[in-house]
């Protein structure tokens, strides 16, 4: 293991910087509270030793699926470089985690949703919606646009569908009906606040990501072979995505940051994948989902969503071949599936992936951060 970079144990056992507890305002921060008062600190100290490192990886949620379970929030991560923040996924919790770690709305630099998956966006509008404070650019929003259509089910047998003449919307349609809903509670605040007030939709800006026409994807060919895709770029990262297979849905995506310290690359939710590989390519964190399908076995799921699994997700051994082939630095496992840590103990995870991958492995969990590339 290189010698900039922490063990495992000191990983757990370590604080975090206070660079990393002195982000910009807290999400739902009151407007007279800000970054500079005094009174203001960060809820909780992330474990892990960051000293040192401008470029951090931050997991907020770690467990995989849409069911709650002790231990682990829902799947939410972030990259942070310098004072600057990138979301990736916002599941159930996301809000509230990020506001533990510090992270506030002016601190974002931009938020990446992998795909269209509850457990992905479920707390995605509250980022925006529960925030306070004083007016800032608005936030991109990337994540995927439209499918286009649904796919025939298994067997070609009916099954019903919810509105059946838009029954794949992409994140502005998606966005559009959250709105919808919150409409009231916009509008009557705005009110009770009085002039000149703001238009709720400056808040954010999104940002539909589609592939290239010439590779040919489509939700029966949701992940062909193709090279990676810049689709955001500031001053501090540019950010790639490749099409990943997870199960039926399309457009579903990985991403891979890159700084100048270093790089990062987030599988998405995927079955074992080629162009997870490719983007992943010497990167120096891998952070990877998995499941155990033997757990589920063992509880008796059926065959048939033993075989989904299989399609939509990646084994621990599988990770390994991915990360050795990819001759990636360093595996963090995130989307944990069972999420549960009394149900898969960490150590577990870790020999697994290790079977087929001679790097630093680590199970993830919420609120842990890790370094990057090159100390600053």
């Amino acid at each position: 293991m290189p010698s900039d970079q922490p063990s495992r144990r000191a990983l757990l056992r370590n604080t975090a910087t206070a660079g990393l507890a002195g982000a910009a305002a807290v999400l739902a921060l009151p407007p007279t509270l800000t970054a500079a008062d005094p009174r203001r600190s960060a809820a909780v100290t992330l474990s892990g030793d960051v000293t040192g490192y401008n470029t951090r990886v931050l997991l907020l949620g770690t467990s995989g699926g849409p069911v709650q379970v002790p231990g682990r929030t829902m799947i939410s991560s972030a990259v942070a470089v310098g004072d600057r923040f990138y979301l990736v996924d916002a599941g159930s919790g996301a809000v509230r985690q990020a506001a533990l770690a510090g992270i506030g709305l002016p601190a974002l630099g931009a938020v990446f949703i992998t795909h269209g998956h509850s457990d992905h966006l479920a707390d995605l509008f509250n980022l925006v919606w529960l925030a306070q404070g004083p007016a800032a650019p608005p936030l991109p929003i990337h994540g995927p646009g439209p499918a286009g259509y649904l796919p025939p089910p298994p067997g070609n047998a009916p099954v019903p569908v919810l509105n059946p003449d838009h029954p794949t919307p992409g994140l502005r349609d998606i966005f559009t009906g959250w709105l919808a809903a919150a409409t009231y509670d916009i509008n009557i605040r705005t009110n009770e606040n009085g002039p000149p007030g703001r238009d709720f939709t400056e808040k954010f800006a999104i940002r539909e990501i589609m592939p290239p026409a010439a590779v040919g994807a489509s939700p029966e060919h949701t992940a062909p072979d193709m090279p990676p895709f810049t689709v955001f770029e500031d001053d501090r990262v540019r950010v790639s995505a490749i099409l990943v297979p997870h199960g039926r849905v399309f457009p579903s995506y990985a991403y891979r940051f890159q700084t100048e310290d270093g790089s990062v690359t987030f599988s998405g939710d995927t079955a074992r994948s080629d162009n997870v590989a490719r983007l992943a390519d010497e990167t120096d964190i891998l952070v990877h989902e998995a499941v155990d399908i033997d757990y589920y076995r063992d509880q008796g799921l059926p065959d048939g969503a033993l075989e989904h699994m299989r399609h939509a997700h990646t084994s621990p051994e599988e990770v390994g071949r991915v990360a050795t082939g990819a001759a990636v630095r360093r595996v963090l496992l995130n989307h944990l599936t069972p999420g549960d840590a009394a149900a898969v103990p960490d150590g577990k995870w870790e020999r697994r992936v290790r079977s087929t991958y001679g790097g630093p492995v680590c199970a993830g969990h919420d609120l842990t951060a890790f370094g990057v590339g090159k100390k600053g």
